[in-house]
């Protein structure tokens, strides 16, 4: 969403800075609303590990709040997008290797009092993420509730899904409420697009239903091999737009 968007508002005749504001603003609103959609779908197949979810996403409230805010006041920061992009593809490698191997995700021990303290501190860099890049945290959640909260594959998604909600409404409220963002369309609300927000919200509505099921009948290995897909794909967009605002 956020590459799509930085198409659209390339010919707004606002700076570049800007325009990365309202997209990553804009895209946040969206992934509040497909992210509620799905914890609520995810909820009622009892598919959530609420404790990781909670000690994940809890800490990131504050840091996506001040990120977002620091955010509309500050110029542009091109190298994180290149940073951020190339951890995708370092996971997304990763994930591929497991998927080769078929990695059966039930082996994978879930040692909630030794991996969840550990998610405090990511969680509280995964809010800054989310609200910084306007991925709505979900990119990093999975990564992080598989590698340090040892949460089955399968369960990876659902739980991430469900800390998200509150780290984008955070990041979320610290766009709306900066002040007037720049003028990329006659209905903005602070920083944020309602004009683009409105149909790819409406998007996600019919969508995210349809990823829960795929989810719930895909197994581990296919998993794995969605997100390294998904993960280099975006990964690559990144990193070609940062290395085409430097050239």
């Amino acid at each position: 969403m956020v590459p799509f968007l930085y198409l659209v508002y390339a010919r707004t005749g606002v700076s570049v800075s800007a325009q990365t504001v309202v997209a990553h603003a804009t895209s946040l609103g969206v992934a509040f609303v497909a992210s509620t959609i799905g914890t609520w779908r995810y909820a009622r197949a009892r598919a959530i590990h609420w404790g990781p979810a909670a000690t994940y996403s809890i800490p990131g409230i504050a840091s996506a709040f001040l990120t977002a805010r620091l955010l509309t006041r500050v110029g542009q920061a091109p190298w994180i997008r290149a940073a951020f992009g190339a951890f995708l593809l370092v996971t997304a490698l990763d994930m591929a290797r497991r998927a080769r191997r078929a990695v059966n995700p039930a082996a994978i021990p879930v040692r909630a009092e030794r991996s969840w303290i550990w998610l405090v501190p990511v969680g509280v860099v995964g809010g800054a993420l989310s609200a910084l890049l306007g991925i709505g945290g979900g990119l990093i959640a999975v990564p992080v509730l598989l590698y340090v909260g040892r949460l089955p594959v399968e369960a990876v998604a659902p739980t991430a899904l469900a800390g998200v909600c509150l780290t984008t409404l955070s990041g979320g409220l610290g766009y709306l409420t900066a002040g007037p963002g720049p003028q990329v369309s006659d209905l903005m609300v602070g920083y944020l697009d309602i004009r683009m927000a409105l149909p790819l919200s409406l998007g996600a509505l019919v969508t995210v239903p349809l990823g829960v099921r795929v989810q719930r009948r895909s197994s581990g290995p296919a998993l794995y091999r969605l997100f390294s897909v998904i993960f280099a794909l975006i990964g690559l967009s990144l990193i070609i737009k940062w290395l085409q605002s430097v050239a």
